[in-house]
């Protein structure tokens, strides 16, 4: 007993460090007050799952404000406006200019026409070379750098800033897994290349999100634009911090359910002696009659052959739903709009809380339940929700970034769904609880098989179909998706085990929940 509560208080000790260390990390302030006069303003479509927290500490690193407009139809105008009002500032005399994707065309009309644009770096530039008119070697005259995965558009626009072949002349590589970089001969045009992704919103999110190309983008902008000399080793410090608090959570979580004791909350009642040696002695009778009412009818079924029977029906209702579900989100991504993720986690809230309002008669009938709690271990429980919580929010800050927190619409409706799924799982555990058990069904809404493949009836609906119509990063997505739902009820099961352990693993549940916006 004494080394479980030692592991209890070693896994709350590790996720305190975990929070205060991660804390520190990001909340410290940083050096980003523009002190050497230049800013970075960066350009990317959602779709692309911008690592805000990776850009914001390699910019902060090497002393340079760092502005993110992530947004899908963000005009040329607009990104001007942007622009001048960083410059707007006073220690704010010149500004390096990222975009992503198709921004590149504003990109090089921005700079050609702002000489107060030093740089421009462009990621994955989805564009037609036919369109940019006089731009070549000496137009802009700022200096320009691709960072793409291996393309004809990324490798056609270089050999047409820089006058320089790439196809039969290699450039230079310092490893097998490191880019290959090509440099122009005035040093003005600046190429690495790295995989041979064909579709560009996939090629787009493993440069942008890919460490080993964020470290060379920190090497060039130190480098070159800055030129000071030594290596960006920022990128590298983030990974590192970033993987090694979800691991350490991780295990930190699995330590302590397993220093849980075994969820009596709902034991059956015990018989005495007397009655069990009744029991064994009693000789089988002829069956009895069927009982009557007080108003002399036959009763009819059992509650629980009525919850199974039930149980059927609910099975029909959620496919039909799930099949509905998936239509929205199928219109989504032909249209290549970012709501489908937000439909089909809508769908999961919509699955749990139809179910539980379609078994709100037999939930009422719960009564006389003997429960049974170790109200000592409910301070400990307590501590480690909150602080299990407290990592779960840093986690989400560290991979997502503070974006996620922006006060809008998007926010208030996640946090709504967050509580609604946890009071349906509520609902549903006491529904299974005592039916399951209790009743002899042995069938369970929240944890078996067939309602569990259910609810991702629409993800693999949808998952298809983006592979129908060519959406490589849609189904990226919706495969991490779900992943991750299926991850969330798995450590929900391992929590729900132990005891208290329904309430801390409806906690858990809805945070990861809230996470996945």
């Amino acid at each position: 007993m004494k080394k479980i509560r030692r592991i209890r208080i070693i896994c709350i000790i590790l996720m305190a460090i975990i929070l205060i260390v991660s804390s520190l990390f990001v909340l410290l302030p940083r050096r980003n007050d523009g002190s050497k006069g230049c800013a970075a303003v960066l350009f990317a479509h959602e779709d692309v799952m911008f690592p805000e927290m990776d850009y914001s500490q390699l910019f902060s690193q090497l002393d340079i404000t760092s502005h993110f407009v992530i947004d899908d139809s963000i005009t040329e105008e607009k990104m001007g406006e942007k622009i001048a009002d960083v410059l707007s500032s006073s220690k704010i005399d010149s500004v390096i200019l990222i975009c992503e994707g198709d921004y590149a065309k504003s990109g090089f009309y921005l700079t050609s026409g702002d000489a107060s644009i030093s740089d421009l770096i462009l990621i994955s530039p989805e564009m037609d070379i036919t369109d940019l008119g006089a731009i070549g070697t000496g137009e802009p005259e700022a200096r320009v750098a691709l960072f793409s995965e291996q393309n004809k558009t990324a490798d056609t626009l270089y050999e047409r800033l820089s006058g320089e072949d790439t196809k039969f002349t290699p450039g230079k590589r310092a490893g097998s897994q490191a880019p290959e970089l090509f440099l122009s001969s005035d040093a003005r045009r600046y190429y690495a290349r790295r995989g041979d992704w064909s579709d560009p919103q996939i090629a787009s999110l493993m440069t942008m999100n890919n460490p080993v190309m964020q470290t060379y983008l920190g090497n060039y902008v130190k480098n070159h634009v800055l030129e000071e000399e030594g290596v960006s080793r920022a990128p590298l410090l983030t990974w590192i911090m970033k993987t090694s608090s979800t691991v350490l959570a991780i295990i930190a979580f699995f330590l302590y359910a397993a220093t849980l004791p075994a969820n009596r909350r709902f034991a059956p009642v015990k018989k005495n002696s007397a009655e069990e040696d009744e029991e064994k002695t009693e000789i089988p009778s002829a069956p009895k009659e069927q009982e009557r009412g007080r108003d002399g009818r036959i009763r009819g079924r059992s509650i629980a052959d009525k919850y199974r029977s039930s149980l059927n029906h609910l099975l029909a209702l959620e496919i039909f739903l799930g099949c509905v579900m998936s239509l929205p989100a199928m219109y989504f991504i032909s249209k290549k709009q970012q709501s489908f993720q937000t439909v089909l986690l809508l769908w999961i809230c919509i699955s749990l809380l139809s179910s539980a309002f379609f078994l709100l008669p037999f939930i009422r009938r719960i009564r006389n339940r003997k429960v049974r709690s170790n109200r000592s271990m409910w301070g400990i429980h307590i501590a480690f929700t909150i602080l299990l919580g407290s990592v779960i929010f840093m986690l989400t800050l560290f991979w997502k970034g503070a974006g996620f927190l922006k006060p809008d619409l998007m926010l208030l409706v996640a946090l709504l769904l967050s509580v609604m799924t946890g009071v349906s799982v509520i609902m549903l555990q006491l529904c299974d609880n005592f039916f399951g058990r209790i009743q002899g069904t042995r069938q369970s809404v929240v944890d078996s098989i067939k309602f569990s493949a259910i609810r991702f009836v629409p993800m693999v609906i949808v998952f298809i179909f983006s592979l129908i119509i060519n959406r490589g990063l849609c189904a990226y997505r919706i495969f991490v998706l779900t992943a991750s739902l299926a991850g969330a009820s798995y450590l929900r099961r391992v929590i729900k085990r132990g005891a208290f352990g329904e309430v801390l693993s409806v906690v858990l549940y809805s945070c990861l929940y809230w996470m996945m916006f």
